[in-house]
C-alpha cells in the first residue's frame, strides 16, 4: 500500500500539482501506472488540511493548529 499526501501545510501550493500530476499519471494508459496499479494499493488525500487552505493560512488549520505537528495524536 502506497499512502500519498498533499497540503499539510496550506501554503505549500506546489504539493497540489505535484499531487495532481501522480494522480494524472497513475490513472493513465502508461505501461509502468499499469504496473503500478496491479502491484499496489494507492490511498491518495490530496489535501489534508483543506480547512487552513480555504482561509489562506501558511501553516495552521481553521483553528490555529500545525496539523504536521498533530497528525495521529489525539485532540
Amino acid at each position: 500500500m502506497i499512502i500519498i499526501t498533499g497540503r499539510v501545510h496550506p501554503g505549500e501550493t506546489n504539493a497540489s500539482w505535484v499531487v495532481h500530476g501522480i494522480i494524472k499519471f497513475l490513472l493513465s494508459k502508461d505501461k509502468v501506472a499499469d504496473a503500478l496499479r496491479k502491484q499496489c494499493i494507492f490511498k491518495v488525500v490530496p489535501m489534508i488540511n483543506a480547512d487552513g487552505v480555504t482561509i489562506g493560512n501558511t501553516r495552521c488549520s481553521f483553528i490555529g493548529r500545525d496539523v504536521n505537528r498533530l497528525f495521529g495524536a489525539p485532540n
